[in-house]
């Protein structure tokens, strides 16, 4: 049977985690005919992000997992977590469950189907999308600079719902050098231009912290890391 491990990288996350890890456990119950495991990856919190993902994991145990990274970084949480546990497709999602759990199994099926890396498209006319104006702006700029300046196909690089196969584990990942924000960027981008087949698939997504918690992303400063470790990324291309 296919494993499929689902990485969700948590840092400070004592508010929503344990609701968010449950209702992606009570969803895969239903939804998913594999052999599933989510690891919750705790890069560094220092809130009670780790009691809660400890108890999530010894109420069920093989379904739940508990991973602790010593260092901060969204990036460095999901390549430990896909790196040191096995599994035949590897998916993260960021744990606000920005996007829906309905484009999970889509998602896994690109995978099944032959694709190294399948990712959400938040620019596809199917996808519902709900954000905030300077998101909506950044979002489209972003987009823009990956299609003239590096001449990305792909349309969402950044968007937090992605999965690949052993293949991308082993041969690609290693080469993913951004441990933060870009890391999701990072990985689409190399993908596309070493010719590894990858699909982009409708999703909804909502920004489920537009109104709290609104210093977590700062958009302007994000912003400009993105743009600066494009250039970087170039130079290796």
């Amino acid at each position: 049977m296919t494993k499929v491990l689902i990485a969700v990288p948590a840092h400070n996350e004592e508010k929503i985690l344990r609701d968010n890890v449950l209702a992606i456990f009570n969803f895969c119950e239903k939804n998913l005919n594999f052999d599933w495991q989510i690891v919750i990856a705790d890069n560094s919190s220092t809130d009670q992000t780790s009691e809660i993902g400890q108890d999530l994991a010894q109420k069920y145990p093989g379904r739940v997992t508990y991973f602790f990274v010593d260092k901060k970084g969204k990036g460095l949480a999901i390549k430990s977590a896909w790196q040191n546990f096995s599994s035949d497709i590897y998916c993260f999602m960021d744990a606000d469950l920005a996007t829906d759990l309905s484009g999970l199994p889509n998602l896994i099926s690109k995978i099944q189907a032959g694709n190294d890396l399948a990712l959400g498209n938040r620019f596809d006319s199917h996808s519902r999308v709900k954000r905030s104006v300077a998101r909506r702006i950044f979002s489209r700029l972003y987009h823009l600079f990956l299609k003239y300046y590096l001449r990305v196909k792909i349309n969402d690089a950044p968007c937090g719902f992605k999965a690949i196969n052993q293949k991308v584990k082993t041969e690609l990942l290693p080469q993913v050098k951004n441990e933060d924000w870009f890391f999701d960027s990072e990985l689409a981008i190399l993908a596309e231009k070493k010719a590894y087949p990858v699909a982009e698939v409708p999703i909804v997504w909502y920004d489920q912290r537009a109104r709290q918690d609104k210093s977590r992303v700062k958009i302007i400063s994000l912003g400009f890391n993105y743009f600066k470790e494009v250039i970087k990324l170039k130079k290796r291309l």
